[in-house]
């Protein structure tokens, strides 16, 4: 049970630090950019980064497990990459450098 407990505080925790981080990543780089084509960006993405969010919070789930399903895992990676590669993709066709993305 703390394990667990363990495992949730420290993702909720990442997950708020990578929400300050893309706030402030997008306030100090953000210059250098377009704010429509970041606006753009954001709304064709929004989905897509939920989605990313939610696999990768599953596969810490799977990797803190003692015996955890390599077949799942796998699969969850694999998902993770194609979504990244939707993500990178739509940066590229905004123009969005890395330092803007979210």
């Amino acid at each position: 049970m703390k394990k667990n407990m363990i495992v949730v505080l420290a993702m909720s925790l990442g997950m708020l630090t990578m929400g300050a981080l893309t706030a402030s990543a997008a306030d100090t780089c953000g210059k250098c950019v377009d704010q429509q084509a970041i606006q753009k960006f954001t709304q064709e993405t929004d989905t897509l980064a939920s989605a990313l969010k939610a696999k990768d919070i599953e596969l810490r789930e799977q990797y803190g497990f003692e015996g955890f399903d390599t077949q799942k895992v796998g699969k969850l990676e694999t998902e993770i990459k194609e979504l990244k590669e939707k993500i990178n993709a739509s940066a590229q066709k905004h123009g969005i450098p890395a330092c803007s993305r979210g």
